[in-house]
């Protein structure tokens, strides 16, 4: 099975490295795409040590001129983990400012998100109304926590643990 892991610019970042890494130990092939953003909080060395695959940033990344098209044709599965606002919005758009966005348009396979944002962000209805949109195309949304942020506000946005994450990717994998 293979799937994309695309990575947004979220304080949860932190936790696509264990995603990758969890889904890699259990068979998965794992490419990941990040945003530009995200390529500068985390580096994508350790994405690509961590998936033992190259990691995409842009579309022009390992020689192609159009990793958009090439990508979306070798994954059977697309989850976005962290999904922040502005990349939820692109979805719910269909915005194509990065690689990450322009493969949401593109990929014709399963496409998943995992929120990671702010609680009041989260809460706001521009960002509830955008989801409900993205579900509509057919996106799977695994819903965040609830609990304390890292920024010390409390509510539900935090993403959902990589255990459960990983849990739902593999019980959908055997399906497909």
């Amino acid at each position: 099975m293979k799937i994309i892991l695309g990575v947004s610019a979220s304080i949860a970042i932190y936790k696509s490295c264990d995603i990758a890494r969890q889904l890699t130990k259990e068979g998965v092939q794992v490419t990941v795409v990040m945003t530009p953003t995200a390529s500068t909080w985390i580096s994508p060395v350790i994405l690509s040590a961590l998936s033992n695959n190259p990691v995409y940033v842009s579309d022009t990344d390992h020689g192609g001129s159009m990793a958009h098209i090439d990508l979306r044709k070798k994954a059977d599965l697309l989850l976005v983990a962290p999904a922040s606002a502005d990349i939820i919005s692109m979805a719910a758009v269909g915005a194509a400012p990065n690689l990450l966005a322009t493969l949401l348009l593109s990929f014709e396979g399963q496409k998943w998100m995992a929120p990671s944002m702010n609680p009041a962000m989260y809460a706001h209805p521009a960002v509830k109304a955008n989801i409900q949109k993205i579900k509509g195309y057919g996106y799977q949304v695994i819903p965040p926590d609830t609990g304390e942020a890292v920024c010390g506000d409390s509510g539900e946005g935090k993403m959902a643990s990589v255990e459960h994450i990983v849990k739902e990717i593999l019980a959908n994998i055997k399906k497909i």
